[in-house]
C-alpha cells in the first residue's frame, strides 16, 4: 500500500504540472481528495492490514493528503497571479503616447483677455488681488467717497441681497452684488504695506440695460498703485503701455475729462475701435460697437481721491496714486473682433470655438 501512496503523489505531481485554470484545479482536487477520490480508494484496503500497517499507513497517507493541500494551494495562487500578469498586459497602457482627443473644450474670449491682461500687468509689476463678489454698501459705494445722499449713486444701479437678510441691518451694513471691483483696492489699502502696485481682475453686476456694450453681468479690471510721488504721467504710461500690448501698436487712446467720486482728477479713457478699425463703418454700415463713432469707452480712471486714502489710513499729503476700471468684455471684443459683448454670455459654442 505505500507503494500505491508513492504513486498516486507522483501522478499527482505531474498532472499538477499541467493544470493551467481554476476548473482544472478544482477537478483535480476532487480526483484525488473527494469522497469517491483516488485516496479513498486506496485506503478502503486498510482493514486488511495489521494493526503496526495500519498506523503507518494512516500516518503517510495524511501527510500525503496534507501534501495535496499545500500543493493545490500554491498552484492556486500561481493561478490567480498569472491571471492578473495576463490582465495587467492586456490592458498596459503607455502614458507617453499621443491619442487624439476630440471635444476637449478650450478657455472662454473672457478668460483669455484676462489672462493676457494679467500676464502683461504682472510684466509691470502688478501683483493680483481677489475679493468676494458679495459686499457691503460700506465697502462698495461709503469708502469709496459715494455716500448714501450722492448722486453718483444713480450711476451704479445695485442688486440687493434679500430683505429678509438686510432688513435689519443699517444701510452701511446692507449687502449688495458689488457693482464695481473698487471694493478690493479698499480691502488692500486696508491690509497692505506701502507701496502698493495691484491689479484685481473679477465679475461685477449692474441693472443695466442691454445693448452690444452693456450687460447686467460682466468682467471689469482694476488697477491701484499708492506710492510716493505717483503722477497722472505714470497713469497715462501704464495705460498706453497696456493698451498697445493687448491690442496693437497702432492702437490709439484718448482722454476726456470726467468726474468720479474716488478720483481726482478723472477722466474717461477711449481706445480706436478694433472693429471698424476707427472708420465707424463695417461695410457701409455702422458699428454698433463704437456707435460709429470710431471710438470705445473703456475705462475711467484718475488719482486716488485724498479722501479715499485718509478714509484708509493713508496720509494723502505723503502718498498718492492712480486707479483705473476697465470692462474685460469689451477689451475681449476688441481683441477677438466680436461686434457685441453680449454674444459672449450666449452659450453660442460657434462663437467660442473661433478662439
Amino acid at each position: 500500500m505505500k507503494e500505491k501512496l508513492l504513486e498516486l503523489k507522483e501522478n499527482f505531481s505531474k498532472a499538477l504540472e499541467s493544470t493551467s485554470n481554476t476548473q482544472q484545479l478544482k477537478e483535480l482536487e476532487n480526483m484525488y481528495l473527494g469522497k469517491k477520490g483516488l485516496l479513498k480508494e486506496i485506503l478502503a484496503g486498510i482493514k486488511n492490514l495489521s494493526n503496526e500497517d495500519k498506523k503507518t499507513i494512516w500516518v503517510e497517507s495524511n501527510e500525503l493528503k496534507v501534501f495535496i493541500l499545500k500543493k493545490l494551494e500554491w498552484k492556486s495562487k500561481e493561478i490567480e497571479a498569472q491571471k492578473f500578469e495576463e490582465i495587467v498586459a492586456s490592458e498596459a497602457l503607455d502614458v507617453t503616447a499621443e491619442f487624439p482627443s476630440k471635444d476637449l473644450g478650450h478657455k472662454h474670449p473672457i478668460t483669455t483677455a484676462t489672462e493676457l491682461l494679467e500676464d502683461i500687468f504682472i510684466s509691470l509689476g502688478f501683483k493680483i488681488e481677489d475679493g468676494p463678489e458679495i459686499e457691503t454698501d460700506k465697502l462698495n459705494f461709503d469708502m469709496l467717497n459715494i455716500p448714501d445722499n450722492h448722486p453718483a449713486r444713480d450711476v451704479w444701479d445695485t442688486f440687493w441681497i434679500s430683505d429678509e437678510i438686510n432688513e435689519d441691518k443699517e444701510l452701511w451694513e446692507k449687502y449688495l452684488l458689488r457693482t464695481h471691483t473698487s471694493p478690493v483696492q479698499i480691502r488692500t489699502m486696508l491690509k497692505e504695506e506701502l507701496p502698493i502696485k495691484i491689479i484685481v481682475p473679477g465679475r461685477v453686476f449692474r441693472y443695466e440695460q442691454e445693448d452690444a456694450r452693456h450687460t447686467c453681468n460682466f468682467y471689469q479690471l482694476e488697477w491701484l498703485v499708492v506710492g510716493e510721488g505717483v503722477t497722472f504721467g505714470d497713469l497715462k504710461w501704464t495705460l498706453d503701455t497696456a493698451m498697445k500690448s493687448l491690442l496693437w501698436e497702432d492702437t490709439k487712446t484718448r482722454f476726456r475729462p470726467s468726474i468720479f467720486p474716488f478720483t481726482e482728477p478723472s477722466a474717461e479713457v477711449d481706445v480706436s475701435c478694433q472693429i471698424c478699425k476707427g472708420t465707424g463703418k463695417i461695410k457701409e454700415k455702422k458699428c454698433s460697437m463704437c456707435s460709429a463713432t470710431g471710438w470705445v469707452e473703456l475705462l475711467g480712471c484718475g488719482m486716488v481721491h485724498p479722501k479715499v486714502l485718509t478714509g484708509c489710513g493713508i496720509d494723502p499729503e505723503k502718498y498718492s496714486g492712480f486707479a483705473f476700471g476697465m470692462w474685460i468684455d469689451r477689451i475681449a471684443a476688441q481683441r477677438f473682433g466680436v461686434s457685441s459683448s453680449r454674444m459672449f454670455y450666449q452659450s453660442k459654442l460657434k462663437l467660442n470655438e473661433q478662439f
